[in-house]
């Protein structure tokens, strides 16, 4: 299947990893994600059942959910990337891509998903945050990266 690239907005938090898990769980209720039932296995009762329970292990390490599903944990802005994580984008690489220091939804919609990987190397299977702004004032959170194979 190869690995894809998925991008989430949620409405903004001031805690990067609260952010993460609210999305996580609203693609887990969506059902938009590449489901282990494809594998026979049941359905997760929660994003972190699919990390934690054994019976998901090969799924998760093989195939994943080719979503938000397969990361779990922000990590600090100057924090290498690790299977999993989900790493601030720096300030620097905010205003390059996108000419201020307080991009908006729009900002980050109006930019196709490779120009948005771009902005800051990132291994497979780890992602990106960064807050999205509406007047000056913190809006949302967005949320990117790339998993599953």
């Amino acid at each position: 299947m190869g690995a894809s690239g998925w991008r989430y907005v949620t409405p903004y938090q001031s805690h990067f990893g609260a952010a993460l898990q609210t999305a996580r769980a609203q693609v887990l209720a969506s059902g938009e994600y590449y489901g282990p039932t494809e594998w026979g296995l049941p359905a997760p009762a929660s994003p972190d059942e699919l990390l934690e329970n054994p019976v998901y292990w090969e799924f998760m390490g093989t195939s994943g959910t080719h979503s938000v599903l397969d990361v779990n944990r922000v990590i600090a802005a100057e924090d290498e990337h690790d299977f999993g994580t989900v790493r601030p984008l720096s300030v620097a690489a905010i205003r390059a891509g996108f000419g201020s220091d307080q991009p908006s939804l729009a900002d980050f919609n109006g930019m196709d998903f490779e120009d948005l990987d771009d902005l800051e190397e990132a291994p497979k299977w780890s992602g990106h945050c960064m807050v999205l702004y509406e007047d000056g004032v913190p809006r949302a959170i967005a949320f990117w990266g790339v998993s599953g194979d």
